[in-house]
């Protein structure tokens, strides 16, 4: 994952609808990673097609530490999103042009 991205995550981790106050940015930061790189893993993929694939992924390569999939899943997703530019509950004003 860039150096941009992970910033941006610890800095808005706390903010996401599926963190939680016990679990810091560090007990999400593989799912975010997982997310960031699944995206550019499978190109032109969309999210649910690959989402089997992605939770492999992360439960291969996860520190003995992280979260289970079923917390991680929704940090994985959000990352994805991000990377792809899909307008989130959290960005609704992404991709509008003001002033036409």
């Amino acid at each position: 994952m860039s150096e941009k991205e992970e910033k941006y995550w610890q800095e808005h981790h706390a903010e996401q609808p599926f963190a939680k106050r016990k679990h810091p940015y560090e007990d999400y930061a593989h799912a975010y990673k997982t997310g960031y790189e699944g995206f550019h893993k499978y190109p032109g993929k969309k999210y649910e097609e690959i989402e089997d694939e992605l939770a492999l992924d992360y439960e291969r390569n996860k520190p003995g530490s992280a979260l289970p999939w079923d917390h991680a899943r929704h940090a994985v997703h959000a990352a994805w999103s991000k990377v792809g530019h899909d307008i989130g509950p959290r960005d609704s004003d992404r991709g509008i042009r003001s002033g036409i």
